[in-house]
């Protein structure tokens, strides 16, 4: 999976075709539902980076919606403005629930939703990001 661009508003992702195609040569679902998943945290992930909070982001709850098989090179849009929710609450020690929605395009045509609900747990005070604090190492 690659990141295609971050305007601050979107988060948008691609994979390749290659590995992920069925024998029907339209993409696996579970191909998309990971790239789905991935998207939505990246955007969680990018949005705490931004506010210098840390913690760490476990997908709570999820269902995709298909409504037509996806061709072509596969790409994953997280907008700002589907999300939900207070990462604010970190700042404070509480976890956070964060709902959003991934649409998910092949051939430059809408294929499925994702809506996935994660829980964003407080840092660990003075740890490193990768353990859900708020400092570099």
């Amino acid at each position: 999976m690659r990141i295609q661009q971050y305007t601050g508003q979107k988060f948008i992702t691609t994979m390749p075709e290659a590995g992920n195609q069925n024998p029907h040569h339209t993409l696996f679902a579970g191909s998309l539902f990971s790239q789905a998943t991935l998207t939505g945290w990246g955007l969680i992930w990018l949005m705490l980076r931004e506010r210098h909070l840390g913690g760490t982001i476990i997908l709570a709850d999820a269902h995709i919606r298909y409504s037509q098989p996806i061709s072509g090179r596969p790409s994953a849009v997280a907008d700002l403005g589907s999300l939900s929710g207070d990462l604010d609450r970190l700042a404070r020690g509480r976890k956070a629930r964060v709902q959003l929605q991934v649409e998910l395009f092949g051939d430059e045509r809408l294929g499925a939703v994702f809506e996935g609900i994660y829980i964003v747990l407080p840092a660990k005070p003075f740890g490193p990001y990768e353990e859900g604090g708020n400092e570099e190492e």
